[in-house]
């Protein structure tokens, strides 16, 4: 049986790099990158947020998005609001 909870974190994290490249005007980033490493500023990560809200359709609560700082730990919170585990 495929691994689909693992196919689907793997999209949603294709999905998190792609948007940081585009958001970001930067080249493609690891998984584990931390964003403001790979030259975000603080406006570009509030752009970032937004179109991830869009792109989702699910609000992410500020404090938690702050504490994501890898397309990683984005996508996993992206999963975990979609699941509604986090309130």
């Amino acid at each position: 049986m495929p691994d689909l909870f693992g196919l689907q974190e793997r999209i949603i994290v294709e999905r998190v790099i792609q948007l940081i490249s585009e958001v970001g005007s930067i080249g493609s980033v690891a998984p584990d990158t931390e964003i403001y490493e790979a030259g975000f500023s603080s406006v570009r990560v509030l752009e970032l947020l937004l179109a991830l809200e869009e792109e989702f359709s699910i609000a992410i609560p500020d404090k938690e998005f702050m504490a994501a700082r890898t397309p990683q730990a984005i996508a996993a919170l992206i999963e975990r609001l979609r699941e509604g585990q986090l309130a």
